[in-house]
């Protein structure tokens, strides 16, 4: 009996997740030549859609010590707040590693299709943080992140690209950045300026101290400018 014919299937996004952790299979050896910063262990968690938001700092060969320290605040209680916002202090905090993530997902897809939904995102969040506050952008970040974890696993990439209308309403929209107002220039001019103009009355003696028009009382003689009248020179 020949053997069945097997019909050659079109090419998906989708990539099965590898075996697990506690499996001997993981993140092929030339992947991890790719990124040797970069622990096998958490190379494998980028490429099975395992590693949260909040673990991307061990992406980053920049963090001496990657194991961030817990806050107990007055009350006795884990401040996970404070923790997060430490970790992460900043926007480059996050889109460094994140840069080292979607190159992992890259050289792991072998595709360039999922790539330009992956600037796109990292774009969005850099435009948020110029607009609205760091923690509020953090907040949206981690949550848009692990669920984009849960669509990977069914091959979706392409949500990457997208807004979270009700992500962005309830943790980033409220937390505007304040507006820096420019103080205007002062208009006051010093006593003792070179560019003020000395008070006419002052100079030959009819104008009380303080003037009523604002003039410094300063001599008018281009050469003296100091705070007798022009008469003391007659």
């Amino acid at each position: 009996m020949p053997p069945p014919l097997v019909l050659p299937q079109s090419q998906s996004q989708f990539v099965p997740p590898i075996a697990s952790l506690n499996s001997p299979a993981g993140a092929s050896p030339s992947l991890c030549s790719l990124f040797p910063h970069v622990k096998s262990a958490c190379i494998t968690s980028v490429i099975t859609h395992d590693l949260p938001a909040l673990d991307l700092y061990k992406l980053d060969k920049r963090v001496k010590d990657p194991t961030p320290q817990l806050l107990i605040d007055a009350s006795g209680t884990v401040a996970m707040g404070s923790m997060k916002l430490r970790t992460y202090k900043t926007l480059n905090s996050v889109t460094f590693p994140l840069h080292v993530y979607f190159a992992i997902l890259g050289a792991h897809l072998r595709t360039v299709a999922p790539s330009v939904y992956f600037w796109r995102y990292i774009t969005h969040i850099e435009l948020l943080a110029l607009e609205y506050e760091w923690s509020a952008v953090f907040e949206y970040h981690t949550l848009f992140f692990d669920l984009q974890q849960e669509d990977m696993l069914s091959g979706l990439y392409s949500n990457w690209g997208l807004l979270d209308p009700n992500l962005l309403c309830i943790h980033v929209y409220p937390f505007k950045k304040a507006v820096q107002v420019a103080k205007p220039p002062s208009t006051k001019r010093s006593a003792t300026s070179a560019g003020g103009e000395a008070c006419r009355n002052f100079n030959t003696g009819k104008c009380d101290t303080p003037c009523a028009y604002k003039h410094p009382h300063i001599c008018s003689a281009p050469s003296c400018r100091t705070d007798h009248p022009f008469t003391q020179h007659k």
